[in-house]
């Protein structure tokens, strides 16, 4: 069991030790790999992905699940959990080495779009896995229809990407947006909130994640006290946060990513808002929120896909799998990034090769298998909105004070606070603290 205080690598050191950059990402230090790659040409990977830019935590975190799935696949020819009925033939990926060539999108989405045209045409790779995002993923779609290349996107779910598109190359693999933070305005409900502030970033993720919700919210008769959208560029949440508490909601919810749901909460203890429930997006469930905020982070909300203690198949290796490579625990973003390789490993072996994309896109819209990130299930082809993941479900978490005695497996008390599934009921691992207590309780 990891305890915290467990010192991280720096981003410094995280780009170093993955071997990131613009240039090819090789999986090297395996014995023999150039007899290897001389007898069959290697897999080449395209990747295009935050490593600098506002998304660029999520994306370092992301790509280190697919260097893991790399390295892992080169070493045993095949991963953990459901895949392993698949076969475990030797060294590889149909006993050819993974390589990645990975770019720098610098968290825009036009970036995106550049540079994986640039890996289709110029660097004629062999398949993609998508970039961290909604914007950069529905940059990008256009680009699978149009070479005809399979893309799986695994951290976006914007309704813009896949609402009413028909699209024919690109999967995803989070659940529809609107399903993130269901379980906090559920929890709200039955608690007997009446009245909820929806402040979050103008940008194609939190408008989808949020729309839906304001509606909801108002069909179970809450009142919807503020509902506004700020502007992606905004670096101080003070003045928002001030409006939103200004109505004293009983729900405050929204944010964006990662740095919106840290600089929402200090804003917050700023203005001294106590609404019952705070509820963000991205963040909360990324250990980056708890060092950040450090006690202030206790008894927030927000959505995760994945926890180190859930019990999907294989999730127990992948999760010391991870801890081992990087000294450091995983993310759902690391965990998404690793069951993207997953499932296309599960595709192109039941394929038999690389080459035939039309047999590779029909299998990634036909087969429903779970990973170490649960379950995958995409609309198949000739849906309105094909390609989008309907099998995944998503979970509310809660940071609460740990009690070491009272840890389960894998969960990690970080600044002396644990996450918890608070929401649904059939999987949560405690009761949600509400109302919230005040600052410093």
């Amino acid at each position: 069991m990891k305890k915290d205080g467990k010192k991280g690598l720096s981003r410094r050191d995280f780009l170093k030790k993955t071997a990131l950059g613009t240039a090819a990402l090789g999986m090297a230090g395996l014995t023999g790999k150039t007899v290897f790659s001389q007898a069959k040409p290697p897999i080449k990977i395209g990747v295009s992905i935050s490593l600098t830019g506002s998304m660029a935590r999520e994306g370092e975190l992301e790509v280190g699940g697919y260097k893991l799935w790399g390295k892992i696949i080169n070493e045993r020819g095949c991963t953990f959990g459901e895949v392993e009925k698949l076969g475990c033939p030797g060294p590889g990926l149909l006993g050819r080495q993974v390589e990645f060539v990975v770019y720098d999108d610098k968290s825009d989405a036009s970036e995106s779009n550049k540079m994986v045209r640039k890996l289709i045409v110029s660097d004629k790779v062999d398949l993609i896995l998508g970039p961290y995002g909604s914007p950069a993923s529905n940059a990008i779609a256009p680009l699978a229809e149009e070479y005809r290349i399979p893309i799986i996107t695994p951290l976006a779910n914007a309704p813009v990407i896949w609402e009413g598109k028909k699209r024919e190359w690109f999967v995803g693999v989070l659940p529809p947006a609107w399903k993130n933070l269901y379980g906090c305005l559920m929890t709200g409900k039955e608690k007997g909130a009446k009245t909820v502030a929806f402040i979050y970033s103008d940008t194609p993720f939190p408008i989808g994640a949020s729309r839906p919700l304001i509606a909801k919210a108002k069909e179970m008769g809450m009142e919807v006290v503020l509902d506004e959208a700020y502007p992606k560029e905004t670096a101080d949440w003070e003045p928002i946060m001030s409006k939103a508490w200004s109505k004293k909601p009983d729900l405050i919810m929204g944010g964006g990513y990662l740095p919106d749901s840290i600089g929402m909460m200090k804003a917050a203890k700023a203005v001294n808002a106590t609404p019952k429930l705070f509820g963000f997006l991205v963040g909360p469930a990324i250990a980056d929120f708890a060092n950040s905020l450090k006690g202030d982070a206790t008894y927030v909300t927000g959505e995760t896909f994945w926890e180190p203690f859930v019990k999907t198949p294989g999730n127990l290796e992948f999760y010391r799998a991870y801890l081992k490579e990087y000294n450091k625990e995983p993310s759902y973003h690391a965990a998404a990034g690793f069951a993207a390789g997953q499932i296309l490993e599960r595709a192109v072996k039941e394929v038999g090769n690389i080459e035939d994309k039309k047999a590779l896109r029909d299998k990634l819209y036909s087969i429903k298998t779970v990973t170490i990130f649960g379950e995958y299930e995409v609309n198949p082809l000739g849906h309105p909105d094909s390609g989008w993941q309907v099998g995944k479900a998503t979970n509310l978490i809660q940071w609460q004070k740990a009690d070491p005695k009272k840890l389960l497996p894998n969960q990690v008390a970080i600044q002396g606070m644990v996450k918890q599934i608070v929401y649904p009921k059939d999987v949560k691992t405690a009761d949600v603290v509400y109302p919230f207590p005040g600052w410093g309780k």
